[in-house]
């Protein structure tokens, strides 16, 4: 007995129903907007660094870290008062231990067409010893990976008072240091300036 012969070999069949399969998919997203499609996936909410957010007003869950000064160590600002606008972060340098204080207080930033290009903030530096070593950092926001980076530091002083950082030509640190008939342990009175221009090369050139 002769077997029935399928008017379509059944090989040919697969691809014909594949192909339908793909052109019916293709009307129907097509005729869903993008935010019905958004809608259908649970959406997976990234937290945003709490330091970076209050700083800066920026959201991005990468932290701002900073490497320590003449040291190797780096420091992640963990905590933030927002009356006394200061951050604050451990860092551990082998035998070395301490702190690290970002005065945000007196951030100023430049942007390029409104996105936050760079911004000069002075911090604090302590360890086990009497010192707090002051320096002003220069941070560059790296747009592509979220994330903020200290290019370059200047020296400021020991225990010395920040009282005004303005940035427009150059950047302008305003602050007093003791004199010499000072003790250390007194608030320093010696009002100076401390003017930075900043190179092409991001680097802080100061007098």
């Amino acid at each position: 007995m002769k077997r029935k012969k399928l008017p379509i070999p059944l090989i040919l069949l697969v691809p014909i129903v594949l192909l339908l399969i793909v052109v019916v998919a293709g009307v129907y997203r097509f005729s869903l907007t993008d935010e019905e499609i958004l809608a259908k996936f649970p959406s997976h909410h990234v937290e945003s660094d709490e330091v970076v957010n209050e700083i800066l007003g920026l959201s991005t869950p990468n932290p701002w870290t900073l490497q320590v000064p003449d040291t190797s160590a780096f420091s992640l600002l963990t905590d933030i008062d927002p009356m006394k606008q200061v951050a604050s972060g451990r860092y551990d340098n082998g035998m070395e231990r301490g702190h690290v204080y970002l005065l945000y207080q007196f951030k100023q930033e430049q942007t390029e067409k409104g996105v936050l290009s760079q911004v000069v903030v002075p911090f604090a530096v302590s360890n086990q010893g009497s010192g707090v070593f002051y320096y002003l950092g220069l941070f560059d926001w790296d747009k592509a990976r979220q994330r903020i980076i200290l290019v370059d530091s200047a020296w400021l002083g020991d225990r010395v008072q920040v009282s005004q950082v303005d940035w427009e030509q150059s950047v302008i640190v305003r602050f007093k240091q003791h004199n010499a008939a000072q003790s250390m342990n007194e608030d320093p009175q010696d009002e100076v300036s401390l003017t930075c221009d900043i190179s092409k090369t991001n680097q802080l050139k100061c007098q």
